[in-house]
C-alpha cells in the first residue's frame, strides 16, 4: 500500500523545475478528462477471468438480489442491524464514514447553514497519540481510536474519558458500532474485538487472521451489516521500498463470536502462480468500503500490486489488484470487479501500475435520481492518481470517468536515474456523498514524486517545498453524481488531505498550512462551505494538522481528529500527540 539517455534525463530533470515552480505559484482549476463512450470492461469471478466486455444485457453471476433465507446462518438474520441513516440515528455517527453505504452524511439539523458561523471550540481531549479517525457518537458518548490502537470512550458534552482500552496496535482506519457493541480492527495483532459500549469489557477476540511478522496487519474499520463483521489486509513494508510478500484477503467474521465465515483472497491469475516470485503480492482492501444493505453485497477497493515500482514479475493482469470489487457477503464470492489503472480500464492510463496508485480510499453506494424520473445505484471509488469512476452497482459498468488535473509526466516509469517529477492531484482520504442533490464532494491533493528503482525494490523523493509524500496544495471539488460534471470547485493553497463531510446545506472540508522553514510543525484549518456554491461560511485554526480520515458532527457538535497541537494553544504541549476538538453552538 505504499506509494510510488543522460540528455533525457537532464530535459526531464529542467522540465520538473519548471513544473515545481508552476505548482508552487498557481492554484490550477480542475482539468475534466470525461468520457461517456461506451467502455471497454474487464470483468471476473474468482480467479477466472470470464469475459472482456459487458454490456447491459449481459448477466452477471451472483448479481440477482440475495436469497438470504437460503443461507445456512439464516436464522442470524434476525439480529438488529445499525445502518446508520435510521431516525433513531439521526444525531448519531454509527461508523467511520457515518453510515454502511459509505456517505459521510448527516440528517442532523441542529448545525445547519443558519448558524454554522457562530461555532465555537467547546472543549479539547487532549491525547499522548495522534487521532486521525473520526470519533463515532452513539446518545452521548464518543468513542475513538488514537495512532496506537487504544480506544477511547469520552462524554461528547464535556470530553470527559469514560474508559480506555489497549486494543491492539496502529494505526487503523476506526470503529464501528453496532447494537450495544464497538468493533475494533488491531492492526499488526491481526485480529478483531467486539467490546461493549458501555463498560469498555472486551466481549470477544477473532482467531488472529494473518502472520503480522511477515507485515499482515488489519487497519480497516469493520463493516458490520446483520451477522456479518467483514475486515481487509494490509501488508507492511518499513522500508518503503514497494516490496511485500503479504497477498490480500478480505475476512468475514461471525457478529455474534468472531468465528470465520469466509476468506476471499484478493490476488488471483499466473501473476501470482505457484512459480511465480513471493514478492509478487499486495492487492489489499486496507481502506474499507461500503455496503447495499437491500442486496447483501458489499464494494471494496483493491490496492496496488508488489513490488510497487517494478513491474517485469507481473506484465499479466494483476487481479484484483487497482479494482473495485463487489462481493456477495454471504459466501465470499466475487460478483464484478472494476479495473482501475489495471489491464481492462476505461481509463486512459499506462498498465500496469508502477507509481502505487491504489484504488482505495473506500467506497459508496447511492440511488441517483435523474431528470427523466428514473434512478440508478451507483458505486463511486477512486484512486491515488487522481481517477474517480462511478459504476452501475448491479454490473460494475462505468458510468462516467474522470481524472482530476492538471497532471504532469504521469507516463514515466521508474528508473535507476528516476521517473523525474511526477505531479498528480491523488485523492488520499474519503469522500462525502448528498443523495438529496445528487452530489458528490472530493478533496484532492497535487503531489510531486520522483521513483527510483533499486533492481526489485524501489524508492521516492518528493518535490521540494513540499511535506509528507510530496504534498503541496490541492482542490475541493463538488460533482454531480449523475454524470461527473463539475458544480464547483475551491482550489487550496495547501494539502485539502482531508475527508469532507456534508450535512444540512454544508460541506465541511479542511486543509494543513505548513511553512518552508519549520515543516513538522504543522496546522490545520477546518472550513464550513456551502454545499450548493463552496462558498466559505466558517473556518477555525485547530493549531495542529487535522486528521485525515475526517471529522464527525453529531449531538448538536462537530468532532475534528488531530496530530500535535502546539504548545500554548488550546490545551497543547511539546508532549502531546494529538487531539479531539469539539465545537458547539453557543
Amino acid at each position: 500500500m505504499v506509494l510510488y539517455s543522460s540528455k533525457l534525463v537532464a530535459f526531464l530533470s529542467v522540465i520538473s523545475i519548471m513544473s515545481l515552480l508552476l505548482a508552487m505559484c498557481v492554484l490550477p482549476m480542475v482539468d475534466i478528462d470525461l468520457n461517456l463512450a461506451a467502455p471497454i470492461h474487464s470483468v471476473y469471478a474468482q480467479s477466472k477471468q470470464i469475459k472482456t466486455v459487458l454490456d447491459s444485457n449481459d448477466v452477471v453471476a451472483n448479481a440477482n438480489p440475495l436469497r438470504l433465507s437460503n443461507h445456512s446462518n439464516a436464522n442470524h438474520f434476525q439480529i438488529e442491524s445499525d445502518l446508520g441513516t435510521e431516525s433513531s440515528n439521526v444525531n448519531n455517527w454509527i461508523t467511520v464514514n457515518h453510515d454502511i453505504y459509505g456517505t459521510r452524511s448527516s440528517a442532523q439539523t441542529v448545525i445547519n447553514a443558519s448558524n454554522v458561523a457562530k461555532l465555537k471550540l467547546k472543549w479539547r481531549l487532549i491525547n499522548d497519540a495522534e487521532i486521525q479517525d473520526p470519533p463515532i457518537i452513539i446518545d452521548g458518548k464518543g468513542y475513538v481510536q488514537d495512532y496506537t490502537g487504544t480506544v477511547i470512550a469520552f462524554d461528547t458534552h464535556s470530553g470527559k474519558i469514560i474508559w480506555k482500552l489497549l486494543a491492539g496496535s496502529g494505526p487503523t482506519m476506526g470503529l464501528t458500532f453496532n447494537n450495544g457493541l464497538i468493533f475494533v480492527s488491531t492492526a499488526f495483532n491481526a485480529n478483531v474485538l467486539a467490546i461493549n459500549a458501555t463498560s469498555g469489557n472486551v466481549v470477544w477476540k477473532s482467531p488472529v487472521l494473518g502472520d503480522s511478522k511477515a507485515g499482515y496487519n488489519i487497519p480497516t474499520f469493520p463493516i458490520v451489516w446483520k451477522d456479518y463483521v467483514i475486515v481487509g489486509s494490509a501488508g507492511h513494508d518499513d522500508s518503503s521500498s514497494g516490496v511485500v510478500t503479504i497477498k490480500g484477503n478480505i475476512t468475514a467474521l461471525n457478529r455474534t463470536n468472531g468465528d470465520v465465515i469466509w476468506n476471499l483472497h484478493t490476488t488471483a491469475g499466473d501473476w501470482v502462480s505457484y512459480s511465480a516470485p513471493k514478492f509478487n503480492a499486495g492487492a489489499n482492501d486496507w481502506s474499507g468500503g461500503s455496503i447495499d444493505p437491500e442486496t447483501g453485497i458489499i464494494y471494496m477497493p483493491i490496492g496496488s500490486a508488489s513490488p510497487n515500482f517494478n513491474a517485469d514479475s507481473r506484465q499479466s493482469p494483476n487481479l484484483y489488484s487497482n479494482h473495485i470489487i463487489a462481493v456477495n457477503i454471504t459466501n465470499g464470492k466475487i460478483i464484478w470487479a472494476t479495473p482501475f489503472i489495471a489491464h481492462g480500464t476505461v481509463l486512459n492510463v499506462r498498465v500496469p501500475d508502477t507509481h502505487d496508485w491504489d484504488t482505495s480510499w473506500g467506497s459508496s453506494v447511492s440511488r441517483v435520481n435523474y431528470d427523466n424520473g428514473t434512478q440508478k445505484k451507483l458505486v463511486i471509488g477512486h484512486d491515488k492518481m487522481g481517477n474517480i469512476m462511478a459504476m452501475d452497482a448491479t454490473t460494475g459498468h462505468p458510468v462516467w470517468w474522470k481524472t482530476i488535473g492538471p497532471n504532469y509526466n504521469i507516463d514515466s516509469l521508474p528508473s535507476r536515474r528516476g521517473s523525474g517529477m511526477i505531479w498528480f492531484y491523488g485523492i488520499s482520504n474519503f469522500h462525502a456523498v448528498d443523495d438529496v442533490s445528487n452530489s458528490l464532494y472530493i478533496s484532492a491533493t497535487n503531489r510531486g514524486v520522483n521513483y527510483f528503482l533499486d533492481g526489485i525494490s524501489g524508492h521516492k523523493k518528493t518535490a521540494p517545498n513540499t511535506i509528507q509524500d510530496g504534498l503541496r496544495n490541492g482542490t475541493v471539488i463538488a460533482m454531480d453524481m449523475r454524470s461527473g460534471k463539475v458544480k464547483w470547485q475551491l482550489p487550496t493553497e495547501f494539502p485539502p488531505r482531508v475527508s469532507p463531510l456534508v450535512t444540512d446545506k454544508i460541506v465541511f472540508v479542511g486543509y494543513i498550512p505548513f511553512s518552508e522553514e519549520d515543516k513538522t510543525n504543522r496546522s490545520g484549518i477546518v472550513l464550513a462551505l456551502d454545499k450548493q456554491t463552496g462558498s466559505k461560511i466558517w473556518e477555525y485554526d485547530l493549531h495542529a494538522p487535522i486528521g485525515q480520515v475526517g471529522p464527525s458532527i453529531a449531538e448538536g457538535m462537530l468532532f475534528v481528529p488531530t496530530g500535535r497541537v502546539q504548545a500554548n494553544q488550546d490545551g497543547g504541549s511539546t508532549n502531546a500527540g494529538g487531539s479531539i476538538a469539539a465545537f458547539g453552538l453557543p
